[in-house]
């Protein structure tokens, strides 16, 4: 049994360009997982995590966290 990947009729070098392409996404979606692990981290400064995500078009930090006197934070 042969994988997508490791067609016997695809030629060597698409095979080659496919095994390029797939570790190119893959490091694509570490980034991206990255980055919204840092969205998502309270440990950040939210607004700057919130303008990276608009920046981003990507969903934002939860809610504005509040203050001692029960504020929101800017």
């Amino acid at each position: 049994m042969t994988s997508r990947t490791e067609d016997a009729s695809a030629p060597p070098s698409l095979t080659r360009e496919l095994h390029t392409a797939e570790n190119d996404l893959a490091k694509e979606r570490a980034q991206l997982r990255e980055i919204a692990d840092f969205i998502h981290d309270p440990a950040y400064d939210f607004a700057a995590r919130r303008s990276l995500a608009k920046r981003l078009d990507l969903p934002g930090p939860g809610p504005a966290p509040t203050t001692a006197s029960g504020t929101q934070a800017p």
